[in-house]
């Protein structure tokens, strides 16, 4: 018998991680009734699983699933692995890793170095490593034991059909009046702000009485500045209520990352059924082709004009069956039933 605990990140943009698994490892019926969420880690954390373990009874064992690199994840994972030792009871650790390797020029080259570091260690004491991108395994494959190692695409709930239907209708009926682009997220250097103000500017040139272009999200450790007449911005923060909203009114997600192993906000945009724009760069390759994929280079005006011309020529029902065609490859690679049969096979 398993009790299994789901550690819930201090980061909110991550909270799908441990919605997913939860409700993934809920549906199934040996799980259901041993299934607990973790929110905080601290000393009354260790002494409670202290106890836990003292308590297992033969063939009883734990499982926690981390989906953060948090200092307080590390500590807790050392300890138990301490503890294992002087009381020998089965402990399962599962891991998910989103960064395998941080290039030193992507950051700050000391945060690179520690995550870098703490992803060897957590590698290291973990009994399961996910990995959500082939260029995250083959990363991850140069210090993770490969015996480890399990590919598992990043996951979130399923928006209802009824939304979705409500929504395509509205954007459908906007679509000969205006087009709206946007770029939704927390942006680094390497996120590549500067390709979609490139874009924007692009745009709003050939098309700007029936286009619009909106920033919404922080931009952390970089000085970015956007023209108001190219660019709708909503600067800081964005809660899921405001993400909501804006993935409602958009017509195509842009995603110029100049680097990236993957991303969050794709299979999140495609819960929504939202077309793709994006950078041509390797992480992004397993999407070439898709009818709702669209691939340039941001750093070449040619790209740019012949994808939007391309874009302003489709007719409102093409749009929408590429639409749908989204939501329907984001339920086969990125779902609650997508991740309940990948855990099966673990």
């Amino acid at each position: 018998m398993c009790t299994t605990y789901i550690f819930i990140p201090k980061n909110p943009n991550l909270n799908h991680c441990p919605e997913s698994f939860y409700q993934a490892l809920y549906s199934k019926s040996d799980c259901s009734n041993n299934l607990q969420r973790i929110h905080r880690v601290n000393l009354e954390t260790c002494l409670y699983f202290f106890q836990t373990l003292k308590n297992l009874k033969s063939g009883e064992y734990i499982s926690l699933f981390f989906f953060a690199l948090q200092l307080d994840y590390v500590f807790l994972i050392s300890f138990l692995r301490i503890i294992r030792i002087l009381i020998p009871k089965e402990i399962k650790v599962y891991y998910m890793m989103h960064e395998p390797k941080l290039e030193i020029g992507r950051v700050n080259p000391i945060k690179a170095l520690l995550v870098n570091f703490f992803n060897l260690l957590l590698g290291y004491l973990s009994s399961k490593v996910f990995l959500p991108s082939n260029e995250a395994v083959v990363k991850a494959k140069s210090f993770v034991e490969n015996h480890k190692i399990s590919q598992i695409n990043l996951t979130f709930i399923s928006i209802p059909d009824k939304i979705l239907e409500s929504n395509f209708s509205q954007l459908k009926c906007n679509w000969n009046n205006l087009k709206t682009f946007s770029y939704i997220g927390t942006a680094y250097k390497d996120k590549n702000p500067q390709g979609f103000i490139s874009f924007a500017a692009i745009i709003h040139k050939y098309y700007g009485e029936v286009t619009r272009c909106i920033r919404a999200g922080a931009e952390k450790n970089i000085r970015v500045n956007y023209d108001e007449e190219l660019i709708v911005r909503f600067p800081g923060y964005v809660s899921p209520n405001a993400k909501n909203f804006l993935l409602g009114l958009t017509h195509f997600l842009v995603i110029p990352y100049s680097v990236s192993t993957q991303s969050g906000v794709i299979p999140e945009a495609l819960s929504y059924g939202k077309p793709l724009i994006l950078n041509d760069i390797p992480a992004f390759y397993s999407l070439k082709g898709l009818k709702f994929i669209f691939m340039i280079d941001f750093n070449d005006e040619n790209s740019i004009i012949s994808c939007i011309n391309y874009l302003m020529s489709m007719d409102a029902d093409d749009y929408n069956s590429r639409c749908w065609e989204a939501v329907k490859y984001f339920r086969e690679n990125h779902s609650i039933e997508y991740l309940s049969k990948s855990l099966n096979n673990i």
